[in-house]
């Protein structure tokens, strides 16, 4: 079985008003052989407050693993990141930011940076709503003309307004969050209650126990605080990232989009299978016959280590890139 080494590093995010230094982390096979030498590194980011110290660590084991490199890191707020941006205190509340704008730039910092250390483009695999924010990033290198990944893997992709059909009432909650201040501090997420119906995002009840129980086991052996890492979010949050839809600019790039394979799991019920089947319909690079919706997957129910749906979907990422890199 391959050695798998962790090592920690930084990289600099030079964000609109300030440039901030990251912490990340590689994971990679302890020894190359010739075969993962004509592998490109993986950059993979994931979804809401996410990294390592959630899939990031999941994944990044298992494709190392395989034979490849992969840097991961928590998005600023959140974290192994939580002091370096995007987090306030308001009296005894620590009130957090999302912005999947930082992600977007993060992403791109990470891509840069991973391309220097390795000597070659990283390919980008993303999970949820760091599938948007890596669409993001990709249209913007398609955009700019420059040197674009290679490879796109995007997992439960979802346009980001679709969740709000979670809430019991999708339009009273969005006027009323519109409604707060910026700064005003909302739960981080809606499950339904007098307590959290205006939290930032939305939750099916068949997700609501998962996300505590295994998310939060992920965090506690990253050493990291217990899911989500966050007491509250702004308002702030809500009001851009309803804003946020790269996928609404598609059709106007013309520039180059790296092949992909676009992920979903056919059960899950907070990002739904018909988002990423969308982003399949009108993703410009070339795609594949079709999306892969794996039958057995729920939202991330199945993601550890031994599930048979997890190792089937590192093997279709692995498959799928070697493919691309040949």
């Amino acid at each position: 079985m391959t050695k798998v080494i962790e090592e920690e590093f930084s990289f600099p995010v030079e964000f609109a008003d300030e440039t901030c230094d990251l912490r990340g982390f590689i994971f990679r096979p302890a020894e190359l052989d010739d075969e993962a030498r004509k592998l490109p590194p993986v950059v993979f980011n994931s979804g809401f407050t996410g990294g390592v110290s959630m899939y990031g660590q999941l994944v990044g084991k298992a494709l190392a693993g395989r034979g490849y490199r992969v840097t991961t890191y928590d998005v600023s707020g959140f974290f192994t990141n939580k002091g370096v941006r995007n987090t306030t205190k308001t009296g005894a509340q620590t009130v957090t930011n999302v912005s999947l704008e930082d992600q977007k730039t993060e992403l791109l910092a990470l891509i840069d940076w991973t391309r220097a250390h390795f000597g070659r483009m990283p390919a980008v695999a993303s999970w949820a709503m760091g599938s948007v924010a890596s669409l993001a990033a990709i249209t913007e290198l398609a955009r700019s003309g420059t040197e674009q990944v290679p490879f796109y893997v995007p997992m439960s992709y979802t346009k980001l307004s679709a969740l709000q059909g979670l809430r019991a009432d999708r339009v009273a909650a969005d006027a009323a969050l519109k409604a707060l201040d910026d700064d005003a501090a909302i739960p981080p997420f809606d499950t339904g209650t007098e307590a959290t119906k205006l939290g930032y995002y939305p939750l099916d009840p068949a997700t609501q126990a998962y996300v505590d129980v295994q998310l939060g086991g992920y965090t506690d052996v990253g050493g990291v605080d217990h899911w989500p890492g966050c007491s509250y979010v702004t308002a702030k949050s809500y009001k851009s990232y309803i804003a946020f839809d790269p996928e609404a600019e598609l059709a106007s790039v013309s520039g180059t989009f790296p092949p992909a394979l676009i992920i979903h799991g056919k059960q899950n019920t907070l990002h739904m299978p018909a988002e990423s089947e969308r982003l399949y319909s009108v993703y410009p690079g070339e795609k594949g016959e079709n999306a892969l919706i794996i039958d057995g997957m729920e939202h991330g129910q199945q993601l550890q280590v031994d599930n048979p749906v997890f190792q089937s979907l590192i093997s279709a990422i692995d498959d799928a890139i070697r493919t691309h890199s040949a």
